[in-house]
């Protein structure tokens, strides 16, 4: 049995999926846009879950028995949408920012749903620290989109 003071932790796998698969999206992102503060934005939303990530490795690796380095199907699914309509000739910075605003849209409910959880109290902290981080790349991202 996995635990982690006692307690099972739970989800933290797949919020680790998700942000993975954000980091990659974003990446490719990075390829693809021309504007250069967009370029930047993108570049602090990796390294913001790039950070996330390593804080919540201990509690996957304990709910998993390994270093989680999936990815989520959902987020694979988006980014292959977004490159299909940047295809088509949309503008490519503003569709790349309202599609990776899906994502932390989509990374958020992930972790709101792993707190509703009963976690150890080690884990529900980095869990709340990760929110925080993933809803300031939010605002950041909707902030963005408006421009």
């Amino acid at each position: 049995m996995n635990t982690h003071q006692g307690q099972n932790v739970h989800h933290i796998a797949d919020i680790i999926q998700v942000m993975n698969s954000g980091i990659d999206f974003y990446e490719k992102a990075q390829e693809k846009v021309t504007d250069p503060s967009i370029i930047a934005l993108f570049q602090r939303m990796i390294d913001a879950r790039k950070v996330s990530i390593e804080r919540l490795q201990p509690y996957a690796i304990n709910e998993t028995g390994h270093r989680e380095n999936g990815s989520d199907f959902a987020v694979e699914a988006r980014k292959a949408y977004t490159s299909l309509i940047t295809k088509l000739g949309a503008d490519k910075n503003a569709t790349y920012v309202s599609e990776l605003e899906e994502v932390e849209d989509k990374t958020l409910a992930e972790i709101k749903h792993a707190l509703k959880k009963p976690q150890p109290h080690d884990c529900e902290a980095a869990l709340s620290k990760t929110l925080l981080t993933i809803q300031s790349c939010h605002a950041e991202m909707s902030k963005m989109k408006k421009h």
